[in-house]
């Protein structure tokens, strides 16, 4: 764990390809255009558990999803023999990179039908990831410093966020009459880790007069988890160690958040049902454990190297170099904890649906996914056709439009037997084949167990 901030700040940033952050939250998931699984509310909590049964979801393994977008896949990072080459990141990229991913990794899950009324719990860990990078920071990792000696150079900014945090939800859906349902979904949230790096720059200056290079990191980030961060005045350092409580494995009361889902369907005619929902109204907070570091001074190397050529003088691998410049950084770090509490937003959707009845056992499915977060907005504009095929097996497939730029084939299927369900929804599945060289991919999967209330 030594150094752990500033590996995170330095090498997440660069190499999110490679990190795959996990990720969830319904936005452009077909998920929720299969009326016979439970979990289709998490798009909106308006929706009504139609399997008339009491439904147990297992244990990460019902509603394990995973939300990913950028503007760069996980190959631009491999040659073709799987070497991994900055070169060939920096020349696939070609362009500063972004990416954003959500995820949920499900712990328990429970829903109930009675009458017109269903209510529903879940308990689940989530976290999100966002950032961008100057691409050109590529480059000089895959150079080394010895290239850039005599010149002047700046790179950035750079930014990202990320937090990890568990969700206490209740979920209330009630048909208020033959045409309208509305539904809520209260929740709690507990901090668990956060990290926040904004507009991070790094200059490279030569020294003519001293003969050293000098690389200038400008800026500061917020961490916050189970961690104990100590500046030493004497030493010049800031360190970061591990200081796990009992509190961290379960829930963590002093950085505590709230949120709230709300939706609602509307039968216009026999055929026809409008739905709207907002979800993750939401924020979590930063106060226990929290620290904000700032860079200060310049890291000063007399002995260069490059790190383009191998066979060539100075060499210093990449990934060796990257790493010891990381090692170098908190002495050149200072710390302080928080003086009051921090709100953090989480990405809100505004979910749009549209169903159209064409018979007892096919639908045509529209809806539009909005995601604002962080100053970023996303959209998926969709539309599935859904078969039932006799009482157990559901398809939906269709098309979604990302960002009116990306034309993506989506797919979900669930079959349900007496005790059991099992589903599994993308919006991508040409690259769920292809996970490697996946830019956009919302996959949801999961099995359900089913109990009947009903008296024999």
């Amino acid at each position: 764990m030594k150094n752990l901030a500033v590996k995170i700040g330095f090498v997440l940033i660069l190499l999110t390809a490679l990190c795959k952050i996990p990720a969830t939250a319904q936005s452009g998931n077909p998920l929720q255009f299969l009326s016979e699984v439970s979990q289709s509310s998490q798009s909106n909590p308006a929706f009504h558990n139609k399997t008339e049964k009491l439904v147990i979801g297992l244990p990460v393994l019902s509603g394990a999803a995973l939300h990913w977008n950028a503007n760069f896949s996980a190959d631009y990072f491999f040659t073709e023999n799987f070497d991994y080459s900055f070169d060939n990141f920096y020349t696939s990229l070609g362009k500063p990179g972004d990416a954003v991913a959500y995820a949920t990794l499900p712990l328990v899950y429970l829903s109930h039908r009675n009458d017109k009324r269903t209510l529903s719990f879940s308990l689940s860990e989530r976290a999100l990831g966002w950032g961008n990078f100057d691409h050109e920071f590529l480059k000089f990792i895959d150079q080394g410093l010895l290239p850039y000696y005599g010149q002047e150079e700046e790179f950035g900014p750079f930014s990202f966020k990320t937090q990890v945090f568990r969700e206490l939800a209740f979920s209330y859906a009630k048909q208020v009459n033959r045409k309208l349902s509305v539904g809520i979904r209260p929740k709690v949230l507990f901090g668990r880790a956060f990290y926040d790096i904004q507009n991070l720059n790094v200059i490279v200056h030569t020294d003519e007069d001293r003969k050293v290079l000098q690389v200038i990191p400008e800026g500061s980030y917020r961490i916050s988890g189970p961690i104990d961060v100590q500046y030493d005045p004497l030493k010049g350092k800031t360190s970061i160690k591990t200081d796990f409580t009992a509190g961290d494995y379960f829930f963590k009361f002093k950085n505590m958040g709230a949120g709230i889902d709300l939706g609602f369907t509307y039968q216009l005619n026999k055929e026809t049902t409008v739905a709207a929902a907002i979800t993750d109204i939401a924020f979590t907070t930063l106060n226990y454990k929290a620290y904000k570091n700032t860079f200060v001074g310049s890291i000063d190397y007399t002995h260069l190297y490059q790190s383009s050529d191998s066979a060539a003088a100075y060499y210093f691998e990449p990934r060796a170099a990257l790493d010891a410049l990381t090692d170098s950084l908190p002495y050149k770090t200072t710390s302080e904890a928080f003086a009051q509490r921090r709100y953090e937003l989480l990405p809100v959707t505004l979910n749009l649906m549209v169903t159209h009845r064409i018979n007892d056992g096919m639908t045509l499915n529209f809806a539009n996914n909005f995601t604002y977060y962080n100053g970023d907005a996303n959209n998926y504009l969709a539309g599935y056709f859904n078969l039932l095929l006799g009482t157990r097996f559901e398809l939906s497939s269709g098309l979604n439009l990302y960002n009116i730029k990306q034309v993506m084939p989506g797919f979900a299927c669930s079959y349900t037997a007496r005790g059991v369900q099992l589903y599994l929804a993308t919006n991508n599945i040409a690259r769920l084949v292809q996970p490697s060289k996946a830019k956009n991919l919302n996959l949801s999967f999961g099995v359900n167990l089913l109990f009947s209330t009903e008296p024999n």
